[in-house]
């Protein structure tokens, strides 16, 4: 892959720097997007899916929550895409960026066989998959110690929405993102359980 990595997550810092997102996360839009960037290299691998989707499927994933600053959750994918647009050209090819500009526009409308890309479904999913396992139990505490919720608070909204989250499973387009948000999800509930344990003063063994 040719692209210039360091220089888009420097544009991508740049313009978010000091912003909050819509859950008052701050630099948790960043880090997810460079996260998911790097999560869609490992799943396109994984998949046995063509290197040369890496200029695109990087590029887009890492600016594919680019407006979760500026739009209500809702809108922020078609925020996004013309806030990249904006952002990118003269900085990568105009095919590269307007195929990159129509994948953040949809990356929030996922479908199991909505006859997309592979490199959309990439995106997709790693996006999805980062929300899940340590990250979603650090980000829970984050939100829950900025708001005063207590521990158990925290616990209850880890666990308040699990049948839904096991639902995200089927919204994965390959058997590698499959795996990797069962594994996290799986995680999830093992933190919780153990939690559940030590806040109720019980032995853990």
């Amino acid at each position: 892959m040719q692209l210039d990595k360091e220089r888009l997550q420097v544009i991508l810092r740049n313009e978010l720097e000091g912003q909050q997102d819509s859950a008052g996360r701050g630099v948790w839009t960043v880090d997810h997007c460079i996260r998911s960037a790097e999560l869609a290299l490992q799943l396109r691998q994984a998949a046995g899916l063509p290197e040369t989707l890496d200029e695109l499927v990087y590029t887009a994933a890492l600016f594919h929550d680019v407006s979760h600053d500026s739009a209500e959750h809702n809108g922020h994918a078609a925020a996004g895409a013309k806030r990249m647009r904006k952002l990118l050209t003269g900085v990568v090819g105009d095919m590269l960026l307007e195929q990159a500009v129509q994948i953040v526009h949809i990356h929030d409308d996922r479908k199991p066989e909505d006859g997309r890309s592979d490199a959309a479904h990439l995106v997709q999913d790693a996006d999805m998959i980062d929300h899940f396992g340590t990250l979603c139990i650090w980000a829970t505490f984050g939100y829950s110690a900025l708001h005063g919720r207590n521990l158990q608070d925290s616990l209850e909204h880890l666990q308040r929405d699990r049948e839904k989250c096991i639902g995200y499973i089927k919204l994965m387009h390959f058997e590698v993102s499959r795996a990797e948000l069962s594994r996290r999800l799986n995680a999830q509930q093992a933190f919780f359980e153990l939690a559940q344990k030590e806040s109720s003063g019980m032995l853990t063994n």
